[in-house]
């Protein structure tokens, strides 16, 4: 009994049975915990934690980093326009930004989501983030969402008057790695190897043919 290991998982605090994982929908984020955060609404479940995702590199974030990770960000604490220092590199904004609708019947958009890449600099660029150039950073696999409510959804709440409701909610993960190509000294070696194996099957014809007319 000793070896048996622990029957659940903590996501942002809250032990889970093992096998479950929270993956909501960007529809489900919005809805049931950003715009209940902004509100200063009671949440489903205290599963996603503050926290400044940009004080540190992705991978030094809470969490498993082999899982999604999800966090609300108070941006009355820094406010960022264009890239965004993190660690030894920057979260820069890539691709277009994507209306998060309430459902498919409506299409009433609820939230907006912008896609961030995170770019590491290499050592020597480390401790500079005023002095960004193209050849010393390198593009990652790690990607964040950034999830806010459109301006509509954001009704002037007491608690959004006072500035605590000003929050957005980040998804953080991986992009998988695509298959590896193989070069043509891989395509070589696999050109030989059949060589040889045809050079093998037709020597073991030859002597078979050869003991069966002695």
């Amino acid at each position: 009994m000793e070896n048996i290991k622990e029957n659940y998982v903590i996501y942002g605090g809250v032990k889970m049975p093992v096998g479950c994982r929270f993956r909501p929908t960007g529809e489900e984020l919005v809805i049931h915990y950003l715009m209940r955060k902004v509100h200063a609404a009671p949440l489903p479940a205290s599963i996603i934690p503050e926290f400044d995702v940009f004080q540190t590199h992705p991978s030094g974030l809470p969490g498993d980093v082999r899982e999604t990770r999800y966090f609300f960000y108070n941006e009355n604490m820094n406010k960022y326009v264009g890239k965004r220092a993190a660690g030894c590199g920057y979260w820069k904004p890539i691709g277009k930004k994507k209306q998060i609708v309430a459902n498919s019947k409506s299409n009433e958009a609820v939230g907006i989501r912008k896609t961030l890449g995170f770019c590491e600099r290499k050592r020597r660029g480390c401790h500079n983030h005023h002095h960004e150039s193209t050849s010393t950073t390198t593009q990652t696999r790690w990607l964040m969402h950034e999830y806010r409510l459109v301006a509509s959804q954001a009704n002037p709440t007491q608690a959004f008057k006072a500035g605590v409701g000003n929050w957005v909610l980040f998804r953080i993960f991986q992009k998988k790695r695509r298959p590896t190509q193989r070069t043509s000294d891989d395509m070589g070696v696999v050109s030989q190897r059949l060589s040889n194996c045809k050079r093998n099957r037709r020597l073991m014809e030859e002597y078979i043919s050869a003991a069966d007319h002695r």
